[in-house]
């Protein structure tokens, strides 16, 4: 798909909000980066980019939910384990690289064709070969809003019941780091070719360096910060046999203050229900530390639900 194949229907609806429902809006408009890119496509505008990406950032918090999840896994690593229980402890979540995700296709839902770009005369030299991976500019963390009853998040994400998984609460001002760099993920059966988009940037771009260079300044501004908005709303593509997972993510910059972590306040902390006795204890105690509760994952062989069932320790 082209992005500039993409129809945007930019006509005002009117919303009754006494009788709006957010949870049907979000069912009926499940979140299109793709359609964002397109409007940011329209305008050369800096300021006018700068206000839509402000617009679509406001839209994304809808998608929001009260409680997000984030399930860790534990091996027999023990220095690594100390790590995650260190960072758990000092209320913060490790950021990676797109790169060292589980998916190597993690990061593929867009491309552009170089010897387009290579037409510009300034980037005949590289061969329009520009960015190769815009997660490159960014780190990010997973978190789902499938709760703790998701077999099979335990399953990958909890080293099979042996790990932990952690809430979030989403309204606690403590957690204003977490909630304002979380987006939800857009699962996507076709890939979008953004040529287009990167061509009209490039041109700009070079057009203003020629521009402000014969001004013989020291400096050399731009004020379009498409590239930095791609990176963000691009990290949020995944195919969408990954549905399952209900991810949201949670995106700041490479060299963002505190990289490689954020902070992030525990509401409640569940152990999986083969986790070692000496790492349940240690969850335990991080919980009480923190003022969080402490829940152990259990299974009634002898009951017709088939669910796991959180104990309270």
């Amino acid at each position: 798909m082209k992005i500039e194949d993409i129809k945007i229907d930019l006509t005002p609806q009117e919303v009754n909000e006494q009788s709006w429902n957010k949870e049907q809006w979000i069912k009926d408009n499940p979140v299109n980066y793709f359609k964002f890119l397109r409007v940011l496509q329209l305008t050369n505008n800096g300021l006018v980019i700068n206000e839509i990406m402000k617009t679509v950032y406001r839209i994304t918090r809808l998608y929001l939910p009260n409680i997000l999840y984030k399930y860790y896994s534990l091996s027999n690593d023990h220095e690594l384990n100390e790590k995650k229980f260190d960072t758990l402890l000092n209320k913060r979540i490790f950021m990676s690289d797109l790169k060292d995700f589980n998916d190597p296709f993690d990061g593929k839902g867009y491309f552009y064709l170089s010897e387009e770009l290579a037409k510009i005369d300034q980037l005949k030299q590289c061969n329009g070969k520009i960015i190769d991976d815009f997660s490159s500019f960014t780190k990010c963390t997973s978190l789902t809003s499938n709760g703790i009853n998701s077999m099979p998040m335990w399953a990958h994400y909890g080293s099979n019941h042996t790990g932990f998984c952690v809430s979030y609460d989403m309204n606690d001002k403590e957690n204003i780091d977490l909630i304002s760099n979380s987006f939800p993920v857009q699962y996507i059966d076709e890939r979008i070719d953004i040529t287009s988009m990167m061509k009209d940037y490039m041109s700009k771009i070079c057009n203003q360096i020629a521009s402000q260079d014969s001004l013989e300044g020291n400096k050399i501004i731009i004020d379009d910060l498409s590239l930095v908005y791609m990176s963000i709303l691009f990290t949020n593509l995944k195919h969408q046999t990954w549905s399952y997972e209900n991810e949201f993510r949670c995106i700041i910059g490479s060299n963002a203050p505190g990289v490689p972590f954020i902070n992030a306040k525990p509401k409640e902390i569940f152990i999986g229900m083969n986790c070692d006795f000496d790492s349940t204890t240690k969850l335990k105690s991080i919980a009480n530390h923190l003022g969080a509760e402490a829940y152990k994952m259990t299974f009634d062989e002898y009951n017709e639900s088939y669910n796991l069932i959180p104990v309270l320790l």
